[in-house]
């Protein structure tokens, strides 16, 4: 399954979904999580607590304990987030991508996907040929950042 959040945008999606439901636990945030933003994509666990947690250390969401369960509210940061209007254009953006299905991998991915497939991934360097690749891979590095840079702007 393809990325469709860009940094930040799933907390944001969470902070709106909290503004949506009151309160609620992991997995009604993940419920309708998917039903905004569409039945292509599946949230997980591994994503969405990490992001709760994050959302708890920064002051925009707080934890309350009903009955064992651990639910998700909105402090008064989370609800000044929800009332800034950048949170919801971005939500158009967002359910546009997932609809058209837009495929979206990490970075890391890329790159895993090239050094496995790379015929010279095995072959032994000394030292000079280390440094010259580590100085080719750190202006591969400075471009890839450059370029994704540009692309933040991007619908």
């Amino acid at each position: 399954m393809s990325r469709i959040f860009r940094r930040g945008e799933l907390k944001e999606a969470i902070v709106a979904v909290l503004a949506t439901l009151g309160e609620a636990h992991g997995y009604a945030i993940m419920g309708e999580l998917k039903v905004r933003v569409g039945g292509g994509w599946k949230p997980s666990p591994g994503a969405i607590y990490p992001a709760l947690l994050g959302l708890v250390e920064s002051g925009h969401v707080e934890t309350l304990d009903r009955d064992g369960t651990r639910m998700y509210v909105l402090t008064e940061t989370g609800r000044e987030a929800v009332r800034s209007a950048a949170a919801e254009s971005r939500w158009s953006s967002l359910t546009a991508r997932a609809e058209s299905g837009e495929r979206r991998l990490a970075v890391g991915s890329v790159l895993d996907g090239f050094a496995s497939s790379s015929v010279l991934r095995r072959r032994l360097v000394d030292p000079a040929r280390q440094l010259e690749i580590e100085a080719i891979l750190a202006r591969a590095s400075a471009e890839i950042e450059e370029a994704l840079r540009k692309g933040e702007h991007d619908g």
